[in-house]
This record gives structure tokens, sequence and C-alpha cells, in this order.
């Protein structure tokens, strides 16, 4: 069993169907992943339905944790991989699942990575991808652009097992001195640096949102360790501190 591919959680969020997430478990079980997360699916989801399209992947399917947000989903990630066909605001730094998947798989090596897929009608809301470390589409024909949610799956996944097997060996964890900050650590730094932003007049409370979008990206493109989340949510700190003292 790869313990890097086990690192790898697939969240669904807000799942109508359950032959889906079924298909899910079976693409999870032939690309060598074990654990499923489901947020707030729908209650009308044919369980049984699930448990014939799992196959030989029921085990998967019986041993889902469930959750009711997708914050609480994701807590102990440290890094977020939302997927997303459209573009348009908070989408248009998506990348290429290829391009994405090396690094991600470095990150697996010494702690939780989530795969966010959204829901088969809608996708994911531009909310939910902010909570997202990284976004990726995954190419198609602009005549039919769209997967299936399992398709989606299946991709992805598969995606994360070819980069599993090579070319090299993977970083030890022990490597990095601090560890990987987890999604839950990401988010309180956040509120940190949206809360000093507001304090200091550098944005207000009508364009913090759209504001928070970039910084977030800017911060997930280089600070991952925890170690670097506490020296960001300490210099917020200290610009609120400085702020409240000006005449």
């Amino acid at each position: 069993m790869n313990p890097v591919l086990q690192n790898i959680k697939v969240v669904l969020v807000g799942t109508l169907y359950g032959g889906n997430v079924g298909s899910a478990c079976r693409a999870m079980a032939n690309c060598g992943l074990s654990e499923l997360r489901l947020v707030a699916p729908s209650p009308d989801l044919t369980w049984a339905f699930a448990e014939q399209m799992a196959v030989h992947a029921t085990g998967i399917l019986e041993a889902r944790k469930t959750f009711a947000t997708l914050d609480e989903a994701v807590a102990d990630c440290a890094a977020v991989v939302g997927t997303s066909r459209r573009g348009g605001l908070y989408r248009q730094h998506s990348s290429d699942p290829r391009e994405a998947v090396p690094g991600l798989i470095e990150t697996a090596a010494a702690a939780p990575v989530a795969l966010v897929f959204g829901r088969e009608d809608k996708g994911l809301t531009n909310e939910e991808l902010l909570r997202c470390t990284h976004v990726v589409k995954i190419p198609s024909s602009p005549k039919c652009p769209s997967f299936n949610l399992a398709q989606s799956v299946v991709l992805l996944c598969h995606e994360f097992y070819r980069a599993s097997l090579g070319p090299g060996p993977l970083p030890s964890p022990e490597e990095e001195v601090s560890p990987p900050a987890s999604s839950k650590m990401r988010q309180t730094m956040l509120a940190h640096w949206r809360e000093m932003l507001l304090e200091t007049g550098f944005t207000d409370e009508a364009r913090a949102t759209h504001m928070m979008e970039g910084f977030g990206r800017i911060f997930a493109r280089g600070a991952k360790t925890e170690a670097d989340m506490r020296i960001l949510m300490g210099a917020a700190r200290q610009f609120r501190w400085a702020a409240g003292r000006r005449p």
C-alpha cells in the first residue's frame, strides 16, 4: 500500500446521485486511494445504487466519512485541490492537473491532500473555491467540455497514481523542518490577514472577499508550512496592533 496515495483524500461536495459515489469509489480503488469524504450529500441519494456501482470497492464506500461543511472535511489537509470546468472569477488561475500533480505528490508525502469535486449540476461555488489552495481544470474538447463527476474522479485520481510511480524516490517527510500547514491553519491565517487589511484601511468590506482571493492565491504558491503560517499570522497581528496605536 503506497503511503503517499493513502494521503490523497477524495472529497465529494453535495453529491446528488448514488451511482457517481459508487463509481468514484471504484476509481479510487483502481488508483490506490482509500479515503472518501462526503460533504452534505443529497438526502435522496440512493445508497443501494452506490454499492452496486462500487463493485469491488464497497469497503471504501462503507468506510466513507460525512461532514456538514467543506471546511470540516479538509481541515487536516495541507493542500486542497478544487476542480472546475467553468471560467470566471476565482477560476481564471486554474491549471492543468498534469502540471499541478507532481508538486502535490510531494506534499502528500508529508501530509493529507484533498481532491474536491462539486455537485453534478453546478460544481463548486466561488466560496468553496476560496477554500482551495489549487484549482485544476481537466482539458477537454470545447464541443463537449464537461465531464461526468465520476469521470472527473477517475481522471484526476489516475494522474496522482501515475505520478506516484516515479521517476525517482519521493521526498521524506523528515526533510521538512516544519510540517505542511493544514487547511484549518491556513484559513486561520487568512482570517487574520483579512482583519488586518480592514483595520489598516488597505481594503473595505465591499472589496475584502475579492482581495482575499488574490492573497490566498499568492500564499498558496509560496507559503506551505506551519512555520510559514505562524510568521504570516504574527505579521498580521502586529500590523493590527500598530494600526490600533495610530493617533
